[in-house]
Parts: C-alpha cells; structure tokens; sequence
C-alpha cells in the first residue's frame, strides 16, 4: 500500500524546516495544494502527488496529523458577540471558501474574491485576512471566531450600523437609522408576515411592506384624501440594515418550507450540506452514521447478578468502501451522548482504542482515524445543537435523512442486520423469537455478559467484517474490476485512498473529542465539583482555591463537557487561555472511574432505594425503641407512687449520702453474685442485722431467696 495523504496533514521538510498544510487532493491522487505556513504570502501552492511520496519514502519529508489552531470551543460556551462574529464573516467567505479546487488557483481565485466583495461592499484585499484564518484553522467555520483575548478595548461596544450605512445612504450627509430592539422586533414581524410564505415575495417588496406598517404616519393630500407619509430619513432603517439582520438570524431550513411547502423542500431542498461533486469519489466522501438497539440483554459491571437491559449500537459506516470506520456501544437510548461515542471513535486511532479492550492489532488492521467530507446521519441528535460544532469545528458537511426516508441509510441498515443475525443471536442473553410466548423461557436470565466484554466481541465482529466479508452483492466500478479488487471493505478502502481519494481529512483526536463532547451543568462546593453525584478536582482548581471559596461563601454553578463512556475525568472551559482542563475523580470515587454514566447513575439509584429502605427500617426500630422507653418509665413512675411521703427538702438534703450508700450496695451485690455458697453464709451471718438501711434488707431478701433456690 502506497502513502496514504489525506486534508490537513502536515508535511515537514527536514531541510529547510518549512511546513506545507495539505489543503486539497484530487480525485485522482495525481496532484493537490498545501499552504506554506511560516511564510505570509497568503498563496496555496501546487504539488505533485507522486514528487512528494517520493521525498517522504527518501526521508526528506515527514507526513504528520496538523494540530490546528481552531477554536474547539462547543456552541455553548460562545458568546452571542463571538457567535454573530463568525457567522458574519462565514456567510461572506463560504460561496469562495467552498469553491474547490479554484479558490486555490492564483488568477481564479483572485476573481472569486473580486466578485466576494462586490457583492458584500467591501475591499478584495480584506478577504485575504479571512482566507489565511480559514487554511490555518483545519477549514472550519469556527476559523472565524474572533481573537478577543489578544485585542485591546475590553469591555468597550461598537455600533456596526451606523458607520457601516453611512456610508451608503440615499443622500449626502444623511446617515440611516441606528437601529434598536424595537427595529429588530419589527423586522422580524415582517419577515413571518410577508417573507415566510407561499407568495415567494421578494425581499425588497418585504422591505417595501416593513416600512408602510412601521415607518410611516398618516397624512392627507391637498384633496383632504388620506395618504400615508414615510418617516424622516434618519429614523428609517435601510434595506441594507434589513438584509444584513436577516442574513444573521436566517433559517434557511424553516424560509424553504415556508415559501416553497414541505413536499418540495423533502423532495428538492432538504439538508444536503455537501457539494454535489464530492458524490461518492472515494474513502471519506460519505460516512453514514445510525443506531439500533442490540438484540442482547446485559449485566452490570457492579454487582453481575443486576441485569441492565440491552445497549445501543451506533456505527458509522464509509459508503464508498462499506467499511467500519466507527462504534460506538452505550446504555443509553438514541442520543447524541451516544452517537459522539461512534464520531470520536471514528476519528481516533484504532490500534490504541482496540488495546484499550485488550485487542492487539496493527494499523493495517483498522487504518480509519479520519474526518469525512459528508455525515448522513437520522434526523434528532444529528439535528441537535452539539451536532453544530462538527461543522464549525471540524468541517463536516450534515446530511439528516427527511421523514420516511430510511433508504438513504441502506448501508449501515444493512451492516445491523448482519452484526444481530451472524454475531449477537448466538450469545448468551440475546433476545430469541419465542421469548414473549407463554411458556417460553426468559432468555434475559442466561445474560451473562457485561459492557466491557461485549465491546469486546463487537470490536472483533468489525475487525472480521472490514477485512473478511465478501460483499456478493457490492457493485464495484469500472476502475475496480480492471484492478481485479475484491469486494472486502478494507481492500475497496485501500484501493480507493491509492487511486481516488481526496475527502478524508484528519484532526488531533483532542480536537474531535472536545468537538463532540456533551455539556451539562455542574456544582462547585466544599467537597469538590458535583457532577452526576460524583465529586472532581483539578490541578487549576485547588491552586485558585475553589473549595475554599465555596466553603466560606456559597456554592456556584459551571458548565463541563464529559465522556459518558468513562466518568473518570470531566473537562472545564479555561477563559483565560482558551483550553479546557481535565478534572479527575477524587480518590473516595474512584469506583466510578472506568464506568458508563448510564451504569453510574444506575448504581446511584440503586443505592439511594436501598437507603431509603434501611430508613424505613430505621424508623421502625426507632418507634419500638421509644415504645419500650416508655414502658420502663411508666413502671419506674408506679414504683415511686408508693413512696413514704418526704419534704423535698429531705429528698435533696441526703444526695450524697444517699449515692454512697446505693455504690456500697451495688458493690455488695456485685461480691455476693460472684462468691460461693460459704461465702455469702458468711456474709450473711457477719454483715446483716436487724438494723440495716432498708437497701441492704432488699438485698438481703434477693441473698435469703438464692440460698433457698440453691
């Protein structure tokens, strides 16, 4: 197998230490661009495919994975400024960006950038600046972000209307409308009335009926007939104003349902984000991702005799090689802590992943640890707002299949109904035919496989399916059928990154994982940081004496990503250098570490029933302990009712006499339960009389009744 390149590797060369970031590689392999990152031309370069493995096999250049500076930060954790920031700018720069392979022609792409700025009024040379963010940053959306932290002006606000529009107004020296929220409330009043619906009006016609229901007043001409008046120039908005809001906050998904009905839209415009000439040209092109739930019931890594119910299967599946390029396994129902199992998985490097489970393999074995061009995946948690961040961050162009639509998912469809038949309905608690009849046995007791075993057994599935399954159905090409290629995923992979590859791109698998990462709300106390009933720390964190804080004060509130495969580390966004920190379970929970959530919060439940059950009984024990309290002290109260009547006086004057006397006879009594039968005759006859205190009589009573017994 020749060099394998792919989109966003960076090559070194060993001589004259210069870095070359691979921007683009023909269908063919033949040729691409890189971009030569420590010079400041700002101009991509042409390179011969076959010149550069050449060099890399001779060891004059070094191929390795670009840590990019991207902004890897989530949706969540940006602000409303940053967000419309970005969005601005990639809204100008995407049509040019996306143009490929012209925009990194010298000649094309300076007339892309041309007709870029007239369109959008500003300066070609200004567009350079936003191309050299976009290469450097891995070609995402989130290169756009701005660099607030090393500019000056902290705090300050800048109204990018009124300069902006002044410069375009209708007349000279009239500024347009610095615009306020009530504007925008009615801009948004008139794009639902007039712009979201069946009559397709035109925007400027929207901006037109804008203006005659909020800008203008009453009036009457020369006749006394009614007419209506536009407001003063400088109190009207401009339809620049409008145009540049709605480009901010459109939705283009509900504008096409609204103007051209649901039908069309599922028919002709529904979510394609990829380029038509992507199609399926190589390995990376399309990947497919769904789940299905595993027809297998499984038993907690806690206590073996908990059964907890079947897991959820997501693969993520190459289209052009149908091989298995990602898995995820979770407890979890269809979601997306689930499905970025299967992203991270598919961009990480398997060799690592499969020794995690105790799979020795080498990289020949599982060679995909990339990025596609396009992820066609269901509609729900590829339609959430972390699935957002695979196109910010890592470029990814979302495909959602449409309603009823199941067929555009044929491959991983299928790919299920091999794993379930051929591999998990011979395991030990799987789910047979007959189980729901009556007198059927309940094969969920014969479970005897936990999560980590069974991942096991799938890893092992893939690995023979990649490299062992004989597709007698796949249609190969002209191209393979000349090159003799069989049809196994990892053959039609290898010979497709060799002759048409040009989509698979790859990132540092930190970048990938912080890109899909969940978000969820976490507690800073005096114990630690509480997050799903388990307590964290970091290095950061005790040196910035969090705990301290919360213990003097009160708690507060943080936003953290996880990994629900494992609850052993929790990750923080760090403001001040723009990473994030990894907190780790503090050492009293560290049975947690190396556990599913879902496994976590299961034994959370569990505990917490158990300990409501002990309460229970608890308080039972509780109630008959006082019920017994009281019975002594009733029978105390009926003994001292017959009590010879003394003053109080009397009864507190003796105290101390009275507790000598009550220790001698304790101690009396004590001598005469451990001594012998001559003994206590012997006490009996030197130490009782007949003028004793009455306690030393009743102890002469208990001594008369022993010796009578003995």
């Amino acid at each position: 197998m020749g060099i394998e390149f792919c989109v966003n590797q960076v090559i070194l060369d060993t001589e004259t230490e210069a870095l070359y970031l691979v921007l683009w590689i023909s269908p063919g392999n033949e040729y691409g661009y890189w971009y030569d990152l420590n010079s400041s031309s700002r101009k991509p370069s042409r390179f011969q495919m076959c010149d550069v493995s050449e060099r890399v096999r001779d060891g004059h250049y070094e191929v390795d994975i670009y840590s990019s500076s991207v902004d890897a930060r989530s949706e969540d954790t940006l602000t409303e400024k940053e967000l419309s920031h970005r969005d601005r700018i990639w809204n100008i720069m995407k049509t040019a960006v996306e143009t490929e392979p012209d925009i990194y022609d010298k000649k094309l792409r300076s007339e892309i950038l041309r007709k870029v700025a007239d369109v959008n009024g500003l300066a070609p040379n200004n567009l350079y600046k936003w191309l050299d963010y976009y290469w450097r940053s891995g070609k995402t959306k989130n290169a756009f972000i701005p660099k607030y932290f090393n500019c000056g002006g902290k705090g300050k606000e800048k109204n990018s209307y009124r300069k902006k529009d002044s410069q375009h107004s209708s007349g000279a020296g009239v500024s347009c409308k610095s615009l306020e929220n009530n504007d925008r409330l009615n801009f948004a009043a008139a794009i639902k009335k007039y712009y979201l619906t069946r009559q397709k009006m035109s925007f400027k016609i929207v901006y037109e009926k804008l203006l005659q229901d909020f800008y203008t007043v009453q009036s009457a001409d020369s006749n006394g007939v009614g007419k209506l008046k536009l407001l003063p120039p400088h109190e009207l908005p401009s339809l620049r104003q409008f145009r540049y809001w709605y480009s901010k906050n459109r939705d283009i998904v509900s504008e096409t349902k609204n103007r051209e009905g649901e039908s069309t839209f599922n028919l002709d415009k529904r979510s394609v984000l990829g380029k038509s000439d992507y199609g399926l040209m190589g390995p990376g092109s399309q990947f497919q991702i769904d789940a299905t739930v595993g027809d297998i019931y499984l038993v907690s890594q806690f206590d073996r005799s908990n059964l907890i119910g079947r897991p959820v299967l997501y693969f993520v599946i190459d289209a052009f090689s149908r091989m298995v390029v990602g898995v995820g396994i979770a407890l979890e129902g269809p979601s997306w802590g689930s499905a970025m199992m299967a992203i991270i998985n598919m961009a990480s490097d398997k060799v690592a992943y499969c020794g995690e489970y105790g799979i020795d393999i080498t990289e020949s074995d599982w060679p995909c640890h990339h990025v596609p061009a396009v992820l066609i995946g269901d509609r729900g948690e590829m339609e959430s707002r972390n699935a957002d961040n695979l196109v910010n961050i890592l470029g990814i162009r979302i495909v959602n299949t449409p309603p009823y639509r199941a067929d555009w998912k044929g491959i991983v469809e299928q790919h299920f109904r091999t794993i379930n038949t051929n591999s998990i309905a011979l395991l030990p608690g799987s789910v047979k035919p007959d189980m729901s009849k009556r007198g059927g046995k309940d094969y969920r007791l014969d479970a005897t496989l936990d999560i980590w075993q069974f991942t096991q057994i799938i890893i092992k599935c893939v690995l023979y399916y990649n490299n062992h399954h004989y597709m007698d159905y796949f249609e190969k090409s002209e191209d393979m059928m000349r090159d003799n290629v069989d049809a196994i995923p990892s053959r039609i992979w290898e010979w497709g990154i060799r002759h048409c590859s040009g989509a698979l791109r790859s990132f540092p698998e930190e970048t990938v994982r912080m890109a899909v990462l969940p978000t969820d709300k976490a507690t800073v106390t005096a114990k630690g940081i509480k997050f799903k009933g388990a307590f964290y720390s970091s290095d950061r964190t005790i040196g910035e004496a969090w705990f301290e804080k919360a213990r003097s004060g009160k708690t507060w509130a943080i936003k953290v990503s996880y990994d629900p495969r494992d609850m052993a580390n929790i990750y923080i966004w760090n403001k001040d250098d723009k990473k994030y920190d990894a907190c780790y379970l503090l050492e009293w929970n560290q049975k947690y570490a190396g556990k599913y959530l879902d496994e976590v919060i299961y034994e959370q439940k569990k505990e917490a029933f158990g300990r409501k059950q002990l309460k229970l009984s608890e308080i039972e024990a509780k109630v008959n302990l006082n019920a017994e309290i009281d019975a002594i002290v009733t029978n105390a109260k009926d003994m001292s009712a017959s009590l010879s009547g003394k003053s109080k006086k009397e009864r507190i004057s003796n105290i101390k006499e009275n507790r000598r006397n009550e220790r001698d006879s304790m101690r009396l009594e004590v001598k005469l339960a451990e001594n012998t039968t001559e003994e206590i005759n012997s006490v009996q006859t030197n130490n009782l009389n007949e003028d004793i205190d009455p306690i030393l009589q009743m102890i002469r009573s208990k001594l008369e009744e022993r010796l009578k017994n003995e």
